[in-house]
């Protein structure tokens, strides 16, 4: 049985990093393990360190720059709602009753059907942290006939159970509170005339 209970498989880079370190200075002038019956030797020991260190670092780099991005895109989304909004609302009031010249704007129009039954499980849940801690926006696809939208989040683990967060008019909520480092879990679902519908799919993310 091995003696070392290194549990790599448990272990994220964060934690293997300074594992390493730890090890390679431990390792600097300890007689008990004389350089030469070293495997693998010092020196891949050490390009193996400074490999992953390195990569890791680029990660974390590309990781701000991409939750940076993240923000952009969704201020950029809100405000080509707005627009596209006040654009649709322009077109209705110039041709109110002229269904081809509203089909010649390219928007897509009302079904004329009857009332709306069950609605589904809301699609395309995504978690945004913020800069401040504890805080992440989360928005999903508007769904046609939903009254309001109910949000649930619970810790990313087995067994933790499902916790409300709040119930919004709209498709995007901020959450706060949430503990800095903790790993979320979260779902939505809609609610019209029929009742509550599916729950969505799980989204996650970890709190900044």
């Amino acid at each position: 049985m091995n003696k070392f209970k290194l549990e790599l498989s448990k272990k994220t880079v964060a934690d293997k990093i300074p594992m390493g370190e730890l090890h390679i200075s431990y390792m600097d002038g300890n007689t008990k393990f004389p350089v030469v019956t070293r495997m693998p030797t010092d020196a891949q020991m050490q390009a193996a360190q400074d490999a992953l260190a390195t990569i890791q670092g680029e990660v974390n780099d590309a990781e701000t720059i991409w939750k940076e991005k993240i923000l952009i895109r969704d201020q950029r989304e809100s405000e080509w709602d707005v627009v596209i909004t006040a654009r649709a609302a322009n077109c209705e009031a110039i041709a109110l009753n002229d269904l081809a010249a509203l089909q010649s704007t390219g928007f897509p129009l009302r079904s004329a059907g009857g009332p709306i039954g069950d609605l589904a499980a809301p699609a395309n849940l995504r978690v945004t942290p913020r800069n401040s801690a504890g805080q992440m926006d989360l928005r999903c696809k508007s769904l046609k006939g939903a009254g309001s939208y109910a949000w649930e989040c619970k810790l990313h683990t087995d067994g933790t159970p499902w916790s409300a967060i709040k119930t919004s008019l709209s498709a995007t909520i901020r959450v706060t509170g949430l503990t800095p480092g903790a790993v979320y879990a979260f779902r939505v679902r809609a609610i019209g005339a029929a009742g509550a519908g599916d729950w969505s799919d799980e989204a996650v993310g970890r709190a900044p």
